[in-house]
């Protein structure tokens, strides 16, 4: 009976089709992971920053001994690019603002982005009053369109800390461990020296010696042919300098940061937009007491005459070779903005210092 309904079992066995078991959700999966990866290269290529930090933080995280026997904090001092923006940035999770939240909801306000033609713009900072917001008629005397580099026409300068220049005893060291630190979004390392830090250490010894009677050397060695081993060079130098001078009141070693936000490393000061300071310290000097003295002395008085100027004083348990900074008692890490800032910026920012360092070492 059953077999003339249905014929032969193994007809009805060749009319079953096996149907494959594909799991989807394993197929997105896969999918996702791959595109991370690929999204992971992206971030790794494009990252110009030296020494590989991310990896050498995955590193420590898998085997903990290397980082207790091996790792040297110093190294990695000033690499932003770790673990964690790695991660943000291949998640896309990095620029996430209020603004860009606005623009991805409301199209109109992404237009007045694009638009640079427009004149309308928008703020989100808090209603106040100073004195820059004042319109006021310029005054006998007053000089318009500042050039850089020549703080006597703002109000930056103070013409009373000027003293008598004596060139035969120098009060001032700068120079640059990293010497090619550029300010140029696109070409973050160049030994031009109109765009580059000694650009900005330029400014600031022309300000402290024309305007302030402060005599400086400003050593323009470029100690960055190996990135890892700049300190060491730069150590080289400032030893040079005080074997044969002596002692400095101040020992500035000039950098830029490598922050990819330029808001968060740039403001305005009398009109002028200027690149944001941050100060570095290191609790391996075996000077640091006396270092973190004159950083805080200076964080202060900068604070006190430009309060939006001065972002923080960013302190490593251990500096490469301790930033030299057990070499004197008078020495001090600047960093002047970031990659993203022009080199206008942080030649204001340099003016505003002199006037900051002739406020200590002029001021009766």
């Amino acid at each position: 009976m059953y077999m003339s309904r249905g014929g032969k079992k193994g007809d009805i066995n060749r009319r079953i089709k096996i149907k494959p078991n594909i799991n989807i959700g394993l197929i997105v999966l896969i999918l996702l992971i791959g595109i991370l990866f690929i999204r992971l290269g992206n971030v790794l290529k494009n990252n110009r920053e030296r020494g590989a930090f991310a990896y050498v933080q995955l590193l420590n995280l898998g085997m903990p001994i290397i980082e207790a026997q091996a790792y040297d904090e110093g190294t990695y001092a000033e690499n932003r690019i770790s673990l964690k923006s790695v991660c943000l940035q291949v998640l896309g999770l990095n620029n996430i603002s209020y603004m860009g939240i606005i623009k991805n909801e409301v199209s109109f306000f992404n237009n007045l982005g694009d638009n640079k033609s427009s004149n309308l713009s928008l703020s989100f900072n808090p209603f106040h009053v100073s004195e820059d917001s004042i319109l006021k008629s310029p005054q006998n005397g007053d000089k318009q369109n500042v050039q850089i580099g020549d703080s006597k026409n703002t109000q930056i300068y103070n013409p009373s800390l000027k003293k008598e220049l004596n060139k035969s005893r120098p009060e001032v060291l700068i120079y640059h461990s990293h010497t090619t630190e550029n300010y140029n979004a696109s070409e973050p390392d160049s030994l031009n020296e109109d765009t580059n830090v000694v650009g900005v250490g330029d400014v600031l010894t022309h300000e402290l010696e024309e305007n302030y009677g402060i005599s400086v050397i400003h050593d323009k060695t470029d100690h960055c042919i190996s990135y890892n081993d700049s300190y060491t060079r730069s150590g080289e130098t400032v030893d040079k300098y005080l074997k044969e001078y002596g002692d400095f009141k101040m020992i500035i070693d000039l950098h830029r940061d490598s922050i990819e936000d330029k808001s968060i490393t740039t403001t305005e000061v009398y009109g002028m937009s200027a690149s944001k300071i941050m100060f570095v310290n290191a609790k391996n000097s075996t000077r640091y007491e006396k270092n973190k003295e004159l950083t805080d002395k200076v964080f202060n008085k900068t604070a006190e005459l430009f309060p939006t100027l001065p972002t923080k004083i960013l302190t490593y348990n251990r500096g490469k070779n301790a930033f030299n900074q057990s070499k004197s008692d008078g020495c001090l890490l600047f960093e002047i903005g970031s990659h993203t800032n022009t080199p206008d910026e942080s030649k204001v920012t340099a003016e505003c210092m002199a006037r900051v360092i002739a406020e200590i070492l002029n001021k009766k």
